[in-house]
């Protein structure tokens, strides 16, 4: 079978990378500047089977594409103004739309913005049937991830680029627990959002170990053109570990809390940590049982309840949450100065 007019059966809509490439076909078939399918490949990234496939996909939405084969090029045969290459449910529309808003939500404004701007495109493709203002849902689904950065976090564009590329990134960054801003050299990895924050994990050069770093505390950096290997035996479920927050140690605990009956109806609502094991007891309380890494947040957390919640084991997270109690009453007693809290 000759391999510029191959025919495939008709798929389902494209997503993701092929959507990307069949956008940049056609803005090639547009220009009119040559086009084969080994050319293609090449800047595509992608092989010339695959581009086949992807003009086939084309010829199946009716693209007016054909092959001159004196010339060695396709090219188009009439001027057309768009092409529907979607088709979408309007609940999946809808999903769409959330997304954007859960993006603003999250403080990444540049993609928040790339998707406003792609809905507003895409909604010229759609039928009326799937139509849906992509205001409509801000009047109706709210999203509050909780504290948050004060403005939206700056360098995600860049960051995102030096992740694709595997570039060296030299940052300036403040260090809040030694409340010192130090310069490092970094090879990023991910872009990660816990609790409301948005993290870069990335091999510190300076530390010689992965390393997370709050976005919001980068205050300058810069790509140069070194670029670096990337470990293929880094796992990032891995290197987040069972830790309860951001905040991990290098050991891990055996953590036992008991929750009061009233508190417990709650507690049981939710899944605080992968390893939980919950355990009603006949009183009303709640046991709960996680193996974490850290006691940090731990810690933070017990306290929220006050005195709603017991530290049973271990020990030293006992005693912690007993001493940071002791150092609360003495504050709210008026009760001389308090001692300075333990390192997170």
């Amino acid at each position: 079978m000759n391999q510029e007019n191959s025919a495939l059966p008709i798929r389902p809509g494209p997503t993701g990378p092929q959507m990307a490439r069949l956008m940049r076909l056609i803005e090639w078939l547009r220009s009119g500047r040559p086009l084969t399918q080994k050319r293609a490949a090449s800047m595509l990234h992608v092989s010339p089977r695959t581009i086949a496939t992807d003009l086939d996909y084309l010829r199946q939405f009716g693209v007016p594409l054909a092959f001159d084969r004196r010339k060695n090029t396709y090219y188009l045969t009439e001027s057309f103004s768009g092409l529907p290459l979607i088709s979408l449910r309007r609940t999946e529309w809808a999903a769409f739309l959330v997304a954007r808003h859960a993006l603003e939500v999250l403080g990444d404004s540049p993609h928040a913005q790339l998707l406003e701007t792609v809905t507003r495109r895409l909604a010229d493709f759609l039928p009326e049937t799937v139509q849906l203002e992509p205001d409509t849902l801000a009047r109706t689904i709210r999203f509050d991830a909780g504290p948050g950065p004060k403005e939206p976090l700056a360098h995600l564009e860049v960051l995102s680029q030096a992740i694709d590329n595997q570039q060296v990134i030299r940052l300036h960054y403040h260090a809040n627990n030694r409340n010192e801003e130090t310069e490092r050299e970094v090879e990023p990895y991910h872009l990660l959002w816990k609790q409301g924050r948005g993290y870069l994990i990335a091999y510190c050069r300076l530390r010689r170990a992965m390393r997370d770093f709050r976005i919001d505390r980068i205050r300058t950096m810069e790509i140069g053109d070194e670029v670096f290997a990337r470990d293929p035996s880094f796992d990032l479920d891995e290197y987040l570990g069972p830790a309860f927050g951001m905040h991990r140690g290098e050991r891990t605990y055996a953590v036992h809390i008991r929750f009061s009956a009233y508190q417990a109806r709650w507690i049981r609502e939710e899944q605080w940590h992968p390893s939980q094991i919950m355990t009603r007891r006949p009183d009303g309380t709640l046991d709960v049982r996680m193996q974490v890494a850290g006691l940090a947040d731990v810690a933070r957390w017990v306290l929220s309840y006050g005195g709603e919640a017991e530290v049973i084991s271990p020990p030293v997270l006992r005693h912690r949450v007993a001493r940071e109690a002791r150092r609360l009453a003495m504050l709210y007693e008026g009760v001389g100065p308090v001692d300075k809290p333990e390192d997170a």
